[in-house]
């Protein structure tokens, strides 16, 4: 199994990029503008906050919908 693994979700005005860490056993979700490079907000959870890609994806989804 890979250590890293990463995912990302764009929308017209915001990104997220989400990794998990399989060694570490944590997600984290970094959050950021379309056309900047750097993060706004990192948030690192565990996997017993947050324990699959399933809802990994729905908290950056539901993350994404609050900052619009």
């Amino acid at each position: 199994m890979t250590r890293f693994t990463e995912k990302y979700i764009r929308t017209a005005g915001q990104w997220i990029k989400i990794s998990r860490d399989n060694t570490k056993r944590t997600f984290t979700f970094a959050r950021g503008y379309t056309g900047q490079y750097t993060t706004n907000d990192i948030e690192t959870l565990s996997f017993k906050w947050v324990a699959n890609w399933t809802e990994a994806l729905d908290r950056a989804n539901n993350t994404l919908a609050t900052y619009r």
